[in-house]
């Protein structure tokens, strides 16, 4: 396996290794101290692709030790679908005669005294990603549920240009906090190349990076696309005609290559 094959597997993985950036990190932080506060629902959000997911993966794998989590990265479009697989989740099956909300809350609590305080301190944390697709009467009955106290959730939305998701009754009444995902600036692009390729021999100049940044219009997403295609181009050069490699600007012309091939630039 050559260097530039080891290399591209760095930008397969969204749940690979944690780069802390200025934005993502703000927003951990922020998660994390709204995850220890006694709220019923938390927004999470931002564009598509910029990192949100991989950010999930990060806090549910700092914060499980000490919390209860549930994490759901597909949406779930009815009522069933979705007590089952917190069923599964909670119990490691499904409950027979437990099919709807009514029925799951009945069966989960029977054995709880309804104490506050006992909720609180078995109070389950539930992510849900791509909570923009789920039914409005599922996000309802997911309301009630947060508000029995005995489950806490963080819901993880995109963020579109006209905000209309952001506009939807069930997000605008029921959210306790909100929290953003911000653009990648150039800067922390940088940053995220710098320590994605800190183990690899490719050089990047400022020029490079800048390019790599005007491609992937600030998307980490669309960066990690672009690089592991940028990759993939050295890897055929290394193979077939490693002295091209030497060229002067042959990382433009990869970089160029690789937009090409994604469609990004004609």
């Amino acid at each position: 396996m050559n260097n530039f094959t080891q290399t591209k597997n760095l930008f397969m993985n969204e749940d690979g290794e944690y780069i802390a950036l200025q934005n993502s990190q703000s927003c951990y932080e922020k998660i994390c101290e709204a995850l220890q506060k006694p709220l019923k629902i938390i927004l999470f959000y931002g564009k598509p692709g910029s990192g949100k997911t991989f950010l999930l993966h990060k806090i549910i794998k700092d914060l499980s030790p000490n919390f209860d989590i549930l994490y759901f990265s597909s949406p779930f479009f009815s009522e069933k679908e979705f007590i089952f697989a917190m069923c599964k989740k909670i119990y490691g099956n499904f409950i027979e005669g437990v099919d709807s909300f009514e029925n799951f809350m009945y069966y989960y609590t029977q054995n709880f005294t309804h104490n506050d305080d006992e909720k609180l301190k078995f109070q389950k944390t539930i992510i849900l990603d791509e909570a923009q697709l789920y039914p409005n009467d599922l996000i309802e009955k997911i309301r009630l549920m947060a508000d029995s106290r005995y489950f806490k959730f963080l819901f993880t939305v995109h963020k579109t240009n006209d905000e209309e998701l952001l506009a939807k009754d069930h997000f605008t009444t029921r959210i306790w906090e909100s929290i953003e995902l911000k653009d990648t600036p150039t800067s922390e692009i940088k940053l995220y190349l710098l320590k994605r390729l800190k183990s690899s021999e490719i050089v990047l100049n400022d020029d490079d990076i800048d390019l790599a940044s005007k491609f992937c219009k600030s998307n980490l997403r669309e960066l990690n696309k672009l690089m592991y295609k940028f990759c993939e181009i050295c890897e055929s050069y290394e193979k077939h005609r490693p002295s091209t490699l030497a060229q002067t600007n042959f990382n433009q012309k990869a970089l160029h290559m690789a937009a090409i091939s994604l469609g990004v630039i004609k």
